[in-house]
């Protein structure tokens, strides 16, 4: 039985292995930092292009035609002609032009005497705008400029 032996490498063959590994780790290093910075570039584009947004938060009180209300975090709920007023009222949020900008509910509600106050939350309206004009249901809406309405909006309803 005869053993061969594979040659020996050459000095070219072994300068090229040697340089090899060090190559691909200057590679990987590359393309993960042209990377990391692509992904920087996208989410500072995003940042700057999106509008800042703020969150309205405000109450409703409704002075007359309230009951007790079933539905959980809801102590009361409109009743004798604001049956509209619930869980279930959509509260919008408009520009000057009646441009939609954001939607909202109620939150909750608390019996205070014979008034019902109901809590409601729109986030995610975008700032810039000259008017904001917040509607229950639909029950109109009423104008306030970005300082009264990143400041709360209270309302009443009712006599």
């Amino acid at each position: 039985m005869t053993t061969q032996f594979a040659p020996a490498p050459t000095e070219s063959e072994e300068r090229a292995a040697s340089r090899f590994w060090p190559g691909v780790s200057v590679g990987v290093c590359t393309a993960t930092v042209v990377g990391a910075l692509t992904a920087t570039g996208f989410l500072v584009n995003a940042g700057i292009s999106a509008p800042p947004l703020f969150t309205i938060d405000g109450t409703i009180t409704l002075v007359d035609g309230s009951t007790y209300s079933s539905t959980p975090g809801f102590e009361c709920e409109g009743d004798r002609g604001y049956d509209d007023i619930s869980s279930a009222a959509a509260v919008r949020v408009s520009d000057e032009t009646g441009t939609l900008l954001a939607k909202g509910s109620l939150t909750g509600s608390v019996r205070e005497g014979d008034f019902c106050t109901f809590f409601f939350t729109v986030p995610d309206v975008p700032r810039g705008v000259s008017f904001y004009d917040v509607e229950i249901s639909h029950r109109g809406s009423v104008s306030y400029d970005e300082a009264e309405a990143d400041s709360g909006v209270h309302l009443t309803l009712g006599r």
